[in-house]
């Protein structure tokens, strides 16, 4: 109830507010007309900008899963790596906020220097780099120094002919040169006056050590002539304005003297040019992208390697010797992504065996009794012996006395088979020779050689296959010494025997049963995969004679097909790899030390996080001596050099440098100090024994096999970035065991290191 005098005042109050009112509704309905206009266009920009962005972005997805080659298949030209004017161009599939997006991407050259200024073609530039023979890689050793690390696989002859002319680099934005070069000032180089010029370029800083006359190779620090490759390094400091982040550097050089290699570069980091356009609005950015360079035995892809044994000691002895063949075994994969495509599978299967089926003669040569001997030839503890001191021809003969019926064998079934070494240091003239006689010594064959010149004073087991037309009821046998006229030169032989040997001798078994989820499947005579009764055949086999009668055999079959058609089916009913993988029916003799069998499948598969990984498989069979290192390469050195790839920069959070799996069988689990040396450490197999052939590996469910892997880490320095060679040994003590694969892996995803240089164009 209003106070007494109050009467009128509200109204009053009413109408100047209803005046005020009139006064500003005008201009603010104006001003919010203007307003809606404006947000109108700020809106219109922004949705402009983030379509123009999302081509960005797919770009850089391109870019990441190495989709360029599939993206550009029909371009005129298609992608290629090693262009560097074509701009390639596409439109995303769909329209972004109502925006067609347009997107083109090209190949940064960064060298300051290109091949037309040197005389030659961009394909000679190419080819150069791509024969990595002269190896240009770079990376931060730290968060203030850089090295440049240079590899020369020279031919021969050519370890002193590669000058350098120049070397360069390019630093990103962010990144400034510091000096602390250790070139400059080089004693060695002082001579060839190396001058570093620093340049802005192509949006950061180019570095360049120029030379006022070549200066060789061989004076730059750390090679070693006499070494193989030719490994020099060059250190500088560098400063950055960005937190926690390296480097992603082009480094490069100039040379003279090797024919085909007047530039390198560090082809595995790789600048591309982004540009994306929505209406008016434009993006332009670089992305980066760190990748292995793509080496002539590299596969792309990460894989598994699984299997298990095949016999099983059930019965339980001391000798922990394997009595029982099983018919097959089972192993499961399930950790491959649900993404991922199966690339390749190859299977192996292996086992031993005794190779003699029957004995016609053995002599354990401990007296004359079924010899016919001449004077130069006597018995030494156990052994024959001979050397020739004076007499006639046939002194120096050692003869069969009695004739052996051997005419109801087969041809390539029946050897006879020795022992031999010498001692004294003999000539190439001196030799053990042998021959055979169809009709009881009357004619004899030419003189074969059994071993000439120095062989060792181990001995040494010699066999050979009687030739079809000397198997007839009289056979003869005799050996001959061939000059051993020297005061120390003896020739020694002993256990002598004539046997009919097993067919398995010439391939093992060659065939298996092959299950995937329970499910036989194999491979028609079209090559096309089937289920049903049918079995796996191999591919390819061989068969070592471990001990005089003992053999050991391995096959193995490309089964790409099998498990793209029936493993397990991921994401996008895609064949992953996964699955449940039997096999069985595998040969194999039981109840000797040396007794096994099992197999192993190796699984190559691709997905996004996979695409850089490149794989190196190695699969000669060979067999592994007691005290010996295996010369796996067969290069007439012990041990193994593993070439052909290039170690990347580390990936931030990566634990692993490479991953190896090697496929190794012996049939017993003793410890006799088998083990597996990387650069000079010894690695281990998981179970800290110290012993890693002992028939036990992780995944497995019987014991008889060693399907082992090993981790090479970063934290161990035996590998590192720019590194394209490893010694991978392989020593035992007294052991004696097959290798049938090495598979050898390095890194597991490629890495593109965001977008630089961001610039936004138009309106």
């Amino acid at each position: 109830m209003p106070l007494a005098g109050q009467r009128g005042q509200i109204f009053v109050i009413v109408m100047l507010f209803m005046v005020l009112g009139s006064l500003v509704l005008g201009p603010l309905l104006a001003y919010l007309g203007t307003a809606f206009q404006a947000g109108g266009i700020y809106h219109g920009k922004t949705d402009r900008f983030y379509a123009a962005d999302s081509g960005i972005e797919d770009a850089i997805w391109q870019i990441k899963y190495d989709h360029l080659d599939a993206q550009f298949a029909s371009y005129n030209p298609p992608y290629d790596a090693y262009d560097f004017t074509t701009a390639w161009e596409y439109q995303l599939e769909e329209a972004v906020n109502g925006e067609a997006v347009d997107v083109s991407i090209q190949n940064v050259w960064l060298p300051t220097v290109t091949p037309t200024d040197l005389g030659i073609t961009w394909q000679d530039a190419r080819a150069g780099v791509e024969s990595n023979k002269l190896i240009v890689t770079g990376t931060a050793s730290s968060e203030t120094t850089y090295k440049i690390k240079i590899t020369f696989n020279p031919d021969e002859g050519e370890e002193e002919s590669l000058a350098v002319e120049s070397i360069g680099i390019w630093l990103p934005l962010g990144f400034t040169y510091q000096g602390n070069c250790n070139i400059l000032g080089y004693e060695p180089l002082e001579d060839y006056y190396p001058q570093v010029n620093v340049t802005e370029h192509d949006g950061g800083q180019a570095v360049v050590w120029e030379f006022a006359s070549p200066a060789p190779f061989t004076a730059f620090p750390g090679v070693n002539p006499e070494a193989f490759p030719l490994v020099t390094e060059v250190t500088f400091g560098y400063a950055s304005t960005l937190e926690d982040v390296q480097p992603a550097a082009v480094a490069w050089m100039t040379t003279s003297g090797v024919a085909g290699l007047r530039i390198s570069w560090d082809a595995d980091t790789k600048i591309y040019r982004i540009n994306a356009s929505a209406d008016r609005t434009e993006i332009e950015t670089y992305a980066v992208r760190c990748e292995l360079r793509k080496m002539g035995a590299a596969i792309a892809g990460d894989y598994r390697a699984i299997g298990n044994s095949l016999m099983i000691d059930y019965y339980y002895d001391p000798w922990e010797i394997r009595e029982t063949l099983l018919p097959e075994s089972s192993t499961a994969v399930s950790d491959i992504p649900a993404d991922a495509e199966v690339m390749a599978a190859y299977l192996y299967w292996s086992g031993w065996f005794e190779g003699v089926e029957t004995t016609m003669l053995s002599d354990t040569c401990s007296n004359f009794g079924k010899w016919i001997s001449g004077s130069n030839w006597n018995i030494y503890w156990g052994s024959f012996v001979s050397h020739y001191s004076h007499g006639q021809e046939d002194t120096r003969y050692c003869t069969l006395k009695n004739n052996l019926n051997l005419h109801y064998y087969d041809p390539d079934t029946v050897r006879v088979t020795w022992e031999q070494w010498e001692s004294g240091d003999l000539e190439e003239y001196d030799a053990l020779k042998y021959q055979f006689s169809a009709d009881g010594g009357y004619h004899w064959s030419e003189k074969f050689i059994a071993f000439a010149g120095n062989i060792g004073d181990e001995p040494q087991s010699f066999s050979c296959f009687i030739p079809e037309e000397y198997l007839t009821s009289q056979f003869r046998f005799r050996f001959y010494l061939d000059n051993f006229s020297g005061g120390d030169e003896y020739c020694y032989v002993d256990n002598f025997a004539v046997q009919e040997m097993d067919d398995k001798i010439d391939t093992g078994d060659t065939d298996a049963i092959f299950k995937i989820n329970g499910v036989q499947v194999y491979l028609d005579e079209q090559g096309d995969p089937q289920t049903g009764s049918g079995q796996i055949e191999a591919a390819a086999w061989e068969v070592l004679e471990n001990q005089p009668g003992e053999y050991s055999y391995a096959c193995h079959q490309d089964v790409t097909e099998l498990i793209q058609a029936y493993s397990n089916l991921g994401d996008s009913q895609n064949h992953t790899g996964n699955g449940l993988y039997t096999v069985g029916d595998v040969d194999a003799d039981t109840g000797q030390h040396w007794s096994y069998a099992g197999w192993s499948l190796i699984v190559i598969y691709a997905s996004p996080a996979t695409a850089g990984h490149q794989l190196y498989l190695y699969d000669n069979f060979a067999w592994a001596k007691e005290n010996q290192n295996l010369d796996f390469d067969n290069d007439g050195e012990p041990g193994g050099s593993i070439s052909g790839f290039i170690v990347p920069d580390q990936i931030t959070g990566e634990v692993n440098a490479a991953t190896l799996t090697c496929f190794v069988a012996e049939g017993d689990d003793w410890l006799n100090g088998d083990r597996l040396i990387f650069k000079g450490t010894a690695l281990s197999d998981g179970f800290g024994t110290g012993d890693v052939w002992n028939s036990k590996s992780i995944g497995m469910s019987e014991d008889g096999m060693d399907i082992d892997t090993f981790n090479v880490t970063w934290a161990s320095g035996l590998l590192e970035p720019g590194d394209t060679t490893a010694q991978l040994d392989l020593p035992t003590g007294t052991d004696n065991w097959n290798l049938i694969y090495i598979i050898l892996s390095f890194r597991s995803k490629t890495t593109t290191g965001g977008t630089s240089h961001y610039v936004i164009h138009g309106g």
